[in-house]
């Protein structure tokens, strides 16, 4: 070999060489772009699972939020309508209230009005029919009364007249947050010589407040 031939070292890179280069670079780029996908993938199931933690966390509270306000609160209603001192001067309607729930009702107005064929019967000098009962504990008797004159109610027991009582109660829980109502009547059954429950409603309104 002359002194003018060039050396192996120098010789430039065989095509073979340079294509096996460039598909090793191509495989690392590869195996780069995927694990770039798998990232990027992960993050997007990791925002996934955050949102539906989030909304589960979200639900749970407003679950236990409802049972909450259906289980601790009062519940007003009549436990039983009947007639007394029916050979007085004054016959009486008597509503027993009873408060159903396991919660004190606070701030509760009552009414019970006497109706007698469609209009509301108010006997001259008769106690008041709307009461501040104010606290009503639970399963303890709660009285109202209505009253009626003695032609009333015989008309009434005879069949005669068409009785109807209307009960309208409104309170509140301890939160004192929330108005709750109670509206019932009830029409007196002459056969059965007894009181029957003949519609009502739990919106009765919180003007009274």
């Amino acid at each position: 070999m002359t002194p003018d031939s060039p050396r192996d070292s120098d010789a430039s890179p065989r095509p073979e060489s340079t294509s096996q280069l460039i598909r090793s670079e191509r495989s690392q780029l590869a195996k780069l772009a995927r694990v770039v996908r798998l990232a990027d993938f992960m993050a997007i199931l990791m925002v996934f699972a955050t949102f539906f933690s989030a909304y589960a966390t979200w639900r749970t509270a407003q679950v236990t939020s409802l049972v909450y306000r259906i289980v601790d609160r009062p519940y007003i209603g009549v436990q039983q309508v009947s007639f007394e001192a029916v050979d007085s001067a004054r016959p009486t309607v008597a509503v027993n209230l009873r408060n159903f729930g396991s919660i004190q009702a606070l701030d509760t107005i009552a009414s019970a009005v006497p109706v007698v064929d469609g209009k509301a019967f108010v006997q001259p000098g008769a106690a008041m029919t709307s009461i501040e009962m104010g606290i009503l504990s639970p399963t303890v008797p709660h009285f109202l009364y209505a009253y009626l004159s003695p032609d009333a109610y015989r008309a009434v027991v005879a069949g005669k007249s068409n009785l109807q009582v209307r009960v309208r109660i409104l309170y509140k829980g301890p939160a004192r947050e929330r108005n709750f109502c109670y509206l019932e009547r009830f029409a007196y059954d002459p056969p059965s010589a007894s009181f029957r429950a003949s519609g009502g409603s739990d919106a009765c309104g919180s003007d009274v407040f």
